[in-house]
C-alpha cells in the first residue's frame, strides 16, 4: 500500500503566532518596502494562507488616507492654501490615528507640483504603478476566484 501525502491549504485569519513567519515571507520578497505594524488597528483585513502549517502568503488592507486638494487662483495662492490648510489636516489625521496620507498628482501638473510638494514636507514615495479596486467589482477570471 502506498502513503499518500495531502497537502493542507487553508485561508483564514492571521494570528499574533504568524507575526515571524510574515516578517521573514517580507525579508524574502526583497521588495524596497517596510513590513506592515502587524499589530496595527489601521490593519483592518489580515488574511494568511498557510499550507501544511506555514504562511506562504498573506495579505493585508491597511487604513490610510488620500488627500484631494481642491482650490482656485494662481499658483502663489494655490501654494499659500495648502500650506494654510495642511497643518491643520495634519493635525486630525494624527488626532484619528491615521500614519499617513497620499495624494495622487494628475501628470499634466505633477513635475511642476513636485518642488511645492517636496518644500512642505512629502516625499516622492516610488516609481511603482498605483492601481485600485472596487469591493464591488466582479472578478474577471473565474479561475482567481476573485482577488
Amino acid at each position: 500500500m502506498a502513503l499518500v501525502l495531502y497537502t493542507v491549504n487553508m485561508i483564514r485569519d492571521m494570528e499574533e503566532s504568524d507575526h515571524e513567519e510574515i516578517k521573514a515571507l517580507h525579508q524574502r520578497q526583497g521588495f524596497d518596502y517596510t513590513c506592515p505594524k502587524l499589530d496595527s488597528p489601521l490593519l483592518l483585513v489580515k488574511k494568511v494562507r498557510e499550507i501544511d502549517g506555514h504562511v506562504v502568503a498573506a495579505m493585508f488592507l491597511r487604513v490610510t488616507a488620500e488627500t484631494f486638494l481642491l482650490c482656485e487662483g494662481s499658483p502663489v495662492e494655490k501654494g499659500r492654501a495648502i500650506e494654510e490648510l495642511q497643518p491643520e489636516v495634519n493635525r486630525e489625521a494624527k488626532e484619528k490615528g491615521l500614519e499617513d496620507y497620499i495624494c495622487v498628482i494628475p501628470p499634466e501638473i505633477a513635475e511642476s507640483f513636485a518642488l511645492a510638494l517636496r518644500k512642505m514636507g512629502w516625499s516622492h514615495d516610488r516609481d511603482w504603478p498605483m492601481y485600485s479596486r472596487s469591493v464591488n467589482a466582479e472578478c474577471p477570471a473565474a479561475s482567481l476566484k476573485c482577488l
